[in-house]
């Protein structure tokens, strides 16, 4: 039996919610420090010690790191499908409302990410967004070829890093002393600076990020462009109408994915252990460790969309229905998880960078996404979505 339009909404938004919990769970390793900080790093400051963080950091990294964010990518195209065929089917002009979202969401990401979290991908979301109106003109099959050449664009551009742009093991030596003399700048600040203190190292923290992406050959954007096309491509051929149908052949794609890609993420965490492919040229054990982890990420992220997808679907347990109205408020939850972290991380609050453990972080993470579960179900008994969606919704229609 296909799904009433109703429940494919519900399924979204608790995927949606789940996807929260696990953006969560890895932000806050850098609120708390540890995704700037390489293990070594990490003994000689006493944050931690290996015997716990490293088995912790190897599975965070191998079932939780981008991960999430790959769904979240997806449920966007995916979203963008969805709002765009609504406002196509009332006769309004869906192009132009789409633009006017997205550069409503590119002025909250700005905001987001130089007063909070200079991590936010809310302004990465809204640039690349502009490319789904060229996209939605495509068919499937079309669709499909140019997910083949960002695939091979990701290739290209490892394969070209390896042989004409090889970085050997002192070269990556020396770009650590100064990340990290940048990083204990940027610990300092979060512990003990003020409010303008720490913003003005959000700036900074924006300008390194986009940096970094743009000397890895924009690898993070194009991963993200693949992700916005599979959502395109599921809400052009209506899986989402029709899981029932697709049930039996989504569950092979997903244990096949996730049998295949366990492993091959595997090889890209190992050096959590101080494993390294020592018989490899740095260039080429660097070619190694990216390459696993992208395919990993793609083919795990995969497994759990579908896993999600296919265990949601039908059922409304109360649990369920709570992680839904949390993902249903994703805009603001997510906003409200930098504010919260900002309270308990930096230092004009809490100052709890580099203060806790990596397993003591589950800690706030339990707090910080109970009170937002708890919080969006309260908001929703009287109101019909969440205030950052109605402000999004009002700078969206406010004329058509």
């Amino acid at each position: 039996m296909a799904l009433s339009k109703n429940t494919r909404i519900d399924i979204l938004d608790q995927i949606r919610g789940i996807a929260l919990l696990g953006i969560l769970i890895f932000n806050i390793q850098t609120y708390s420090f540890y995704a700037l900080l390489r293990p070594e790093q990490v003994y000689a400051l006493g944050i931690d010690r290996p015997e716990s963080y490293a088995p912790a950091q190897f599975l965070i990294h191998l079932l939780i790191k981008g991960q999430f964010y790959t769904i979240y990518s997806f449920l966007f195209g995916l979203g963008f499908y969805l709002m765009w065929q609504k406002n196509n089917a009332a006769g309004l002009p869906a192009d132009r409302l789409f633009r006017r979202r997205l550069w409503a969401l590119l002025l909250f990401g700005l905001l987001h990410g130089l007063v909070l979290w200079f991590g936010d991908v809310l302004h990465k979301y809204a640039l690349l967004g502009f490319s789904l109106l060229y996209f939605n003109r495509k068919p499937v099959p079309a669709l499909l070829k140019w997910i083949g050449v960002f695939l091979g664009l990701l290739a290209l551009i490892q394969f070209f890093k390896v042989f004409f742009f090889p970085q050997t093991a002192a070269s990556a030596a020396q770009s650590h002393e100064q990340f990290d003399a940048v990083v204990m700048q940027v610990l300092d600040a979060w512990q003990d600076g003020s409010v303008l203190s720490v913003m003005g190292f959000q700036k900074l923290g924006m300008l390194m990020v986009w940096v970094q992406n743009i000397s890895e050959g924009l690898v993070g954007v194009i991963h993200f462009q693949i992700m916005f096309l599979v959502g395109l491509i599921a809400g052009k051929a209506g899986i989402f109408y029709h899981l029932p149908e697709w049930r039996n052949k989504l569950s092979k794609w997903a244990w096949w994915a996730f049998l295949v890609g366990l492993p091959i993420k595997c090889i890209s965490c190992l050096d959590v252990f101080d494993i390294h492919f020592g018989s490899l040229p740095y260039a080429w054990s660097t070619f190694v460790v990216n390459v696993s982890s992208g395919i990993g990420t793609l083919l795990l992220a995969v497994a759990y969309l579908v896993a999600l997808a296919l265990g949601l679907n039908g059922r409304r347990p109360s649990v369920q229905q709570w992680i839904g109205n949390t993902g249903r408020m994703g805009l603001t939850n997510y906003l409200g998880q930098s504010l919260l972290c900002a309270i308990l991380f930096y230092g004009y609050g809490f100052g709890l960078s580099g203060q806790l453990t990596l397993l003591q972080t589950f800690l706030p993470v339990l707090l910080i996404y109970s009170l937002q579960v708890i919080f969006s179900n309260i908001w929703l008994r009287y109101y019909t979505s969440g205030p950052m969606e109605s402000l999004w919704r009002r700078m969206t229609y406010f004329r058509c």
